[in-house]
């Protein structure tokens, strides 16, 4: 029986509220899946602090889900460099299936 491993990779995001939506958009359209962290968009927060799982939402190679990764960071960071908000890339980790 063979193994499948489903790799995943961790975003960490510190900045304005509105700025996550903004990240989690761009990782959508590269095709990434996550699980986004609950909204309250009751906080008043100037800074909010977000960790983000990602998965290619499909079983793929490890470099391409770190080139997906690594094209919305980098595409986030062109739009939104002058803000304040920043976003690093965690270590990954696999599961097998």
């Amino acid at each position: 029986m063979a193994t499948q491993t489903q790799v995943s990779q961790t975003i960490d995001y510190r900045g304005p509220p509105i700025l996550v939506g903004a990240l989690a958009h761009l990782l959508r359209e590269e095709g990434l899946d996550f699980e986004r962290p609950r909204d309250d968009r009751t906080s008043v927060a100037e800074v909010v602090e977000a960790t983000l799982t990602v998965t290619s939402g499909a079983t793929v190679l490890d470099q391409s889900l770190d080139v997906m990764v690594d094209t919305a960071v980098a595409r986030f960071r062109r739009r939104f460099g002058d803000s304040p908000a920043s976003v690093s890339v965690g270590g990954k980790r696999g599961t097998q299936a």
